[in-house]
Parts: structure tokens; C-alpha cells; sequence
């Protein structure tokens, strides 16, 4: 099974404020905003060709008269945790692909629901008693095809394809409606002129070989017809946590910039935590106004999850982002090298240390109660009480 919820950001914001439902509603950034980008647009928005990735610039000229807003990444965590808890009383094959998507193994669940149908009407109500969220959800015999069919679905629709019927939705759709199939390998079908997916079917393998090799023509013919093979796979330890934004306008003042990088910082070392885990490498990462793009990374002696101790490893790349003088047009700071927390029932090493873990260990149960805001740094509290992002990372 594959759900997609349905213009995700956009219909938490509706069920927060009814008043916005039926409206052009565009998430990523306000309507004065020049660097944002489009998160989530509702589907009245889309009929205007606004779509997500799409620079808020662009979609300010398509749909002068849509609501814009920043979005609020704490309601729609909030909303997916919710969806995941349906999601694991159907199954325990659960794989959440993103915050708003997923693909759940219900071989196990017929007997109990008493089928596909079933299962689908169990989750698709139990979310809107939950959160009030519409959702679209397809049943096939693969994650491939299930997929596709959820995109045919919506919005907030349902979808079963039996097996032995893959082939037969698959055949008149469009080549780009492939996942896996990127722009430019659809450009060269169409080159072609293969423009469906029946027509890929059916071309010689020989052919596909000529022009895209062995491997890539053997999965472009199995994909377009219905034939996948990938398992759900259950969430597993993330390997990095990030976060970064893009200023309202390129910076050289690096004063400013690095009040912006504590506080990405402080996000980033809060979400490491909450995961109970620890980093071993940060990355410090620079965007300037010509577009090229830097990395500087250090690796600590010992795993940590300490802010202090990121914080002044961090301090030790900053000369290395100084070092061309151009303005900055984005930063972001990354923790990787990953491993469960190993102090936790020893505290930390070090009076220090163990000092600073407590502290955290206080302020990480107020934030969880009032919110990231109610406890920061010092160094971040330049960017005022209520920080608010060009482009706020999204990710956890």
C-alpha cells in the first residue's frame, strides 16, 4: 500500500484555520519573500501552475491573489507522528518514504480487516477522525505500481490494482509518470518517440541497450511494465541530521551570518537528541551569491551531542567559509557519523561535560513542552525571540 497525503502543509494549515479552505494557499515563504521556494501549494493554487520547488517569485506572478505562509514544520511533524500511528495499527511494515508519504506491507492485515477495501476505508477514516486530513491510498501488487496508482487517485481518493492488471494501467500513462525515470532519460524517450509507457513495454531490448546500456534498459522494461521488486522497508537510524536556509539577501556581514548558524545549530543538536543519538563529524556549509558551493567538516575524537561541543568545532570551520570574500547567500550545518548515545546511563565523561548534559537534558523537557523557542543560546538570541527563516529547513 502507498498513501500520499493530500497537499499536506497546506491542509494542516486548513484545519488549523478553517477559514483558509477553498483558498489559493501557497507554503514556503511570504508573499514579500524573494528567496523562498514553494513547499506545498493546495490544489485551488495548482490551477494557477504553481508547484512545489518553484521559487515563491514565480508563484507570486502565477497567483498574485494566494495566501502565502512561511509554514509551521512543528504542526506538520505533529500531523505525520499522528498518521504514523494509524499507519503501525494496520501493520508493522511501515516505511516512511517523507513526512506526508509512505508504503506499508498489508499482506499480513487482510485476514484481520477483511481485505484491501477494508483496509484502505480503516486508515483513510481513522486519519480524518485523527487530524482532519484528507489522504489518497493505492493497493498493488508492488511499491512501484502502488505509487503511480496513489498519483491517479487523488485527491483523496482510492485506488486497487489486482495483480495482473499492472501492465494494463501502466500501458497508456506517460513515460514521466515513472518514478525513477528523470528528466533527461524522458527526454531521449521521447526523442524517440516513445511517449507512453506501453510503447517502452513494448520496444526491443536491443534497442533500449543501443542507447541507454544493459542495466538501465532491463529496469526501464520491467518498471514500464508493472514489475518491481523493491520490499517496505522498516526506518532504520537516520544518517545525518541538516538543517540550512538561504538569507532574504545575500550577506557579508558574518556576524549576522553566524547568529543564523548557532541557531541551526541549536536545531540541529536538539533533533540529534531527541533521537537519543550522537555525532562523530560536523559539516559546515556555505552558498554564496555566485552559487558555488562549499563543505568544511571536522571530525570530534569522541561522539558527542553536546551544543557546546558541535558549537566550537563549528568555530573552527567558520575561517575556512571566510575565506573567499563574497557576499553568502546560504548556510547549514550538518551532523553525521551517527551512533546511539552511549553516555546515557553514565551521564557524560567530565565534570564539564556532565554539567552541560544536565543542562540540556532541563532544557530539551522544556522545549518539548513549550517549544524549540522558550530555550536557546545566547549566541542566537540576535535573531530576536521568535526566529523566522527565509527558507526553513523541513527536514528531521
Amino acid at each position: 500500500m502507498h498513501i500520499d497525503m493530500d497537499a499536506f502543509f497546506a491542509s494542516v494549515e486548513e484545519v488549523r484555520d478553517p477559514g483558509l479552505r477553498g483558498k489559493a494557499l501557497i507554503i514556503g515563504g511570504d508573499v514579500d519573500s524573494s528567496r523562498g521556494v514553494v513547499s506545498t501549494a493546495s490544489y485551488e493554487a495548482r490551477k494557477y501552475g504553481v508547484h512545489s520547488a518553484m521559487p515563491i517569485v514565480q508563484a507570486r506572478k502565477l497567483c498574485p491573489h494566494g495566501i502565502f505562509l512561511r509554514g509551521n514544520f512543528h504542526l506538520y511533524a505533529e500531523a505525520s507522528e499522528k498518521v504514523r500511528a494509524v499507519l503501525d495499527t494496520v501493520s508493522p511494515m511501515v516505511q516512511m518514504s517523507s513526512i506526508d508519504e509512505a508504503y506499508v506491507d498489508v499482506t499480513g492485515s487482510q485476514r484481520l480487516f477483511g481485505g484491501d477495501d477494508a483496509i484502505a476505508q480503516y486508515i483513510k477514516s481513522s486519519i480524518h477522525r485523527e487530524t482532519g486530513l484528507p489522504c489518497s491510498i493505492a493497493i498493488a501488487p508492488n511499491k512501484l505500481v502502488a505509487k503511480i496508482a496513489t498519483d491517479l487517485a487523488k485527491p483523496d481518493g482510492y485506488l486497487r490494482v489486482a495483480p495482473g492488471g499492472e501492465a494494463a494501467l501502466l500501458a497508456p500513462l506517460p513515460v514521466r509518470k515513472l518514478p525513477g525515470a528523470g528528466p533527461r532519460t524522458c527526454e531521449v524517450l521521447e526523442s524517440l518517440g516513445i511517449l507512453t509507457l506501453g510503447q517502452l513495454a513494448a520496444m526491443p531490448e536491443v534497442m533500449l541497450e543501443r542507447v541507454f546500456g544493459q542495466a538501465a534498459a532491463l529496469w526501464l522494461r520491467r518498471a514500464s511494465r508493472g514489475i518491481g521488486e523493491s520490499v517496505v522497508e522498516v526506518a532504520s537510524a537516520p544518517k545525518s541530521i541538516s538543517r540550512e536556509t538561504t538569507f532574504e539577501e545575500d550577506l557579508l556581514d558574518w556576524s549576522r551570518i553566524e547568529e543564523t548558524l548557532a541557531y541551526l545549530t541549536e536545531r540541529c543538536t536538539y533533533a540529534l537528541r531527541e533521537e537519543g543519538m550522537e555525532a562523530k563529524r560536523v559539516t559546515l556549509k556555505v552558498r554564496y551569491s555566485d552559487f558555488e558551493t562549499k563543505t568544511f567538516a571536522k571530525s570530534f575524537a569522541e561522539a558527542t551531542c553536546l551544543d557546546t561541543e558541535i558549537a566550537a568545532g563549528l568555530r573552527e570551520l567558520i575561517p575556512k567559509g571566510r575565506e573567499r570574500r563574497a557576499r553568502v547567500r546560504l548556510i547549514g550545518v550538518c551532523l553525521s557519523c551517527l551512533t546511539y548515545n552511549q553516555h546515557q546511563l553514565r551521564l557524560f565523561d567530565g565534570e564539564h561535560a556532565e554539567k552541560w548534559g544536565r543542562v540540556l537534558e532541563s532544557a530539551d523537557g522544556i522545549r518539548h513542552k513549550l517549544g524549540f523557542e522558550y530555550v536557546r543560546f545566547g549566541k542566537s538570541m540576535g535573531l530576536g525571540r521568535k526566529v523566522t527563516l527565509a527558507t526553513p529547513s523541513l527536514s528531521r
